[in-house]
Parts: C-alpha cells; structure tokens; sequence
C-alpha cells in the first residue's frame, strides 16, 4: 500500500518536470537550411570563403523581439537539410560562423570546393552581412537579412550581387514561430545568390 502512494505522488511529480523541461526556455534558436537540389555546372571550382560582419545595426534582436527571446544569446543551433529531405546536426554557430557554414553547404552542394579564410592562391567569395534582424511587432515576428557577395582575384573586384529579403509570421506559442521564419529567409537568401552567373560574370 505505501509503494502505491508513492507512485501516487512521483507520477505527477515526473510529469511536472517534464513538462518544465519542454517549455524551459533555451539561449539558441534552431534553424534548419533546406539545400537546392543538386547541380554539376561548376564542379571543379575553387574558392575561399570569407564572411564578415557589416551591419550597421548590431543587435541581433529588437526591445520587443527580446521580451520573447530572453534567453537568446546569440547563438544558432544549424540543420542542414538536403534535397531528399534527410538532414543532419552541424553545430552550434554565431552570426558569422552561421553564415559561413551554410555557404559552405551551398558551394559543396554545387559542385565548388570551399575552404574557409582567405587564401591567396585562390579567388576568394566575400559575404558580407549588412542586415540581420529578428523583430517583433503585432503579434508578428519579423525578420530582415541581406548581404554583399563578391568574386575577388588577386585583390581585383571580378563580379558582385546583393541579396536580401524580409519576411513575417505570426507568433502562435514561444519562439517556434520565429525559428520558423528564420529557417525559411535564411535558406530563401542563401539559395537566391546566382552562384553560375558570377562565376561567368568573373570568367573563372
């Protein structure tokens, strides 16, 4: 009889923490980046990849975005989902390293090897960041991002585009929404830059 009063109370007790442990608050937002399908155009090229940090307005997140995202740190928890739906884990990323990976993915996916940092033996792609924000306004979570990405060789300007894009859900419950909306505007931006065409526009 005592074993069953004790259950009695640490089934509900279990239950609570569970449920805790679910709506806990976590200090990174998830994004999942959805890769193109597939294409050989330019395999076989080179590129360095070097991505920084110019924008204007530095915080991430607005007043109002924030009361929602207390716990954001800054930091993006990145799934990298391929055409035929699987995915996997990348890692933990800021803003920057967030930005380069996912460029990473895309060039490999095109058929371009990458590697990361500048490296003078190769034509270098430069992102440039200049607009990332997540924003809050009635009951709407609004998030910004545009960048530069330029084709650089031996220090010459060869070709150039600027992508941008801005987008809006409205907020059900927590900060699904936002993650949402996020994973949609990044993987729209990313996939959006004409990879062929600033390689023809730089004759490399």
């Amino acid at each position: 009889m005592k074993l069953r009063k004790r259950w009695i109370f640490f089934i509900p007790a279990l239950v609570l923490a569970f449920f805790a442990g679910a709506c806990a608050s976590k200090p990174f937002l998830k994004v999942q980046y959805q890769l193109p399908s597939p294409s050989s155009t330019l395999d076989g090229k080179q590129v360095s990849v070097t991505v920084s940090d110019m924008r204007i307005k530095e915080a991430l997140v607005t007043e109002t975005a924030r009361k929602s995202l207390r716990d954001f740190k800054g930091t993006f928890s990145l799934v990298v989902l391929r055409d035929d739906g699987s995915g996997n884990l990348r890692g933990a990323y800021d803003l920057v390293s967030l930005f380069s990976e996912v460029f990473q993915q895309r060039l490999k996916n095109e058929g371009i090897q990458a590697t990361t940092g500048a490296d003078s033996s190769l034509p270098e792609l430069k992102i440039e960041i200049t607009e990332f924000q997540i924003d809050f306004v009635n009951r709407k979570w609004i998030v910004a991002m545009n960048y530069r990405a330029s084709l650089i060789d031996n220090g010459i300007l060869l070709s150039k585009e600027s992508v941008g894009g801005q987008a809006e859900r409205l907020k059900v419950m927590g900060k699904k929404g936002a993650e949402k909306i996020l994973s949609e505007l990044l993987t729209d931006v990313v996939n959006k830059l004409n990879l062929v065409g600033l390689f023809q526009q730089a004759r490399l």
